[in-house]
């Protein structure tokens, strides 16, 4: 009676086993993409990405004739301590700040170029200087951080009137070194069999 037991239990959890393996669902394949986003490692941030959150960061720091911060900053003493921080060394003055970098036509600008002003007084004289942050999908204007003489350090866009009639020039000092993305075939993945074996697995 006893042996009669252990076999019906034996069958009976036997069958059971079976039955839930047959009801199970499969787990979900995964596709290609899914595969290659996961694989894809987060694109590192650029010389010039960090230049330009470092230069944002003094958002609101007050505008000090002469000063070259931290706690105070006229226009190409801000421009100076940042690029510092990167190895660059500026001249002090916004005018000597253009022959420390190439100097490039406005339909080139790029972010983290240095962009040129005219003071107050009018006239071809260079007397303000700024970072440059954003270019409009025109190729033609440009949003840029600098040092206010109103408003300490801020943003300000070029098509703004006092800015649009005194722009000057501009030039670059910090070559963009993005490195490049790493690919799965760069990594020498093949994808169709890397997905077959997950599949299979």
């Amino acid at each position: 009676m006893k042996f009669l037991s252990k076999v019906f239990l034996y069958t009976l959890l036997t069958t059971t086993a079976t039955f839930n393996a047959m009801g199970a669902e499969p787990e979900p394949e995964m596709s290609p993409a899914i595969v290659e986003t996961q694989l894809k490692p987060e694109k590192p941030k650029s010389k010039v990405d960090k230049l330009l959150s470092y230069a944002k960061t003094f958002r609101g720091v007050p505008y000090r004739h002469g000063a070259a911060g931290p706690k105070g900053f006229d226009c190409s003493g801000f421009t100076s301590y940042v690029y510092k921080e990167f190895g660059h060394k500026l001249n002090r003055t916004a005018s000597g700040q253009l022959s420390n970098g190439t100097q490039v036509n406005r339909s080139e600008l790029k972010p983290g170029d240095l962009v040129f002003f005219g003071g107050r007084g009018g006239g071809r004289r260079i007397g303000h200087v700024g970072i440059v942050t954003k270019v409009d999908d025109n190729g033609h204007d440009f949003t840029f951080i600098h040092a206010s003489c109103s408003k300490g350090i801020t943003e300000n866009h070029s098509s703004e009137s006092y800015y649009r009639v005194r722009y000057r020039n501009a030039c670059r000092v910090l070559k963009d070194n993005t490195p490049p993305e790493i690919s799965i075939n760069m990594m020498g993945i093949d994808l169709a069999q890397f997905t077959a074996d997950r599949v299979s697995e």
